[in-house]
């Protein structure tokens, strides 16, 4: 399979910057879920109904990753299900009780449950 990739592209630059510095390469940190690098690859390589095009808004369109032990208020409520007396909540457990371990783990609080956790499991992470 033979994948083209456009010039200024997000992966042109990751693909060039491996092989051209593979000690720096290591040290990069992931800013993609892999659903989300699939879905980018996906558009690149022409199987979205035919457009071979991509631009910056296909990523920006994507959903954020939220790291529940960190996030503010605002960010909180941009999970699925979650208001602001729901992300206060989950701010006062993590502060009062541990950060979270898990995903999982959100569902301890009070008026979150498994449904509310799995629909949002693809935008969460505790690291």
């Amino acid at each position: 399979m033979i994948f083209r990739l456009l010039v200024g592209s997000i992966f042109t630059i990751l693909v060039l910057s491996i092989w051209a510095v593979p000690a720096q390469a290591q040290v990069c940190t992931p800013t993609l879920t892999p659903e989300q690098a699939f879905l980018a690859v996906t558009n690149l390589t022409g199987t979205n109904g035919g457009s071979t095009k991509s631009s910056a808004n296909d990523l920006a369109n994507l959903p954020k990753v939220i790291n529940i032990n960190i996030a503010s208020e605002a960010e909180l409520t941009q999970l699925d299900g979650i208001g602001a007396k729901k992300a206060q909540q989950i701010i006062l457990y993590r502060q009062m009780m541990a950060p979270f371990a898990t995903a999982d783990d959100l569902a301890n609080v009070k008026g979150i449950g498994k449904a509310t956790v799995d629909k949002n499991r693809h935008r969460i992470t505790t690291q």
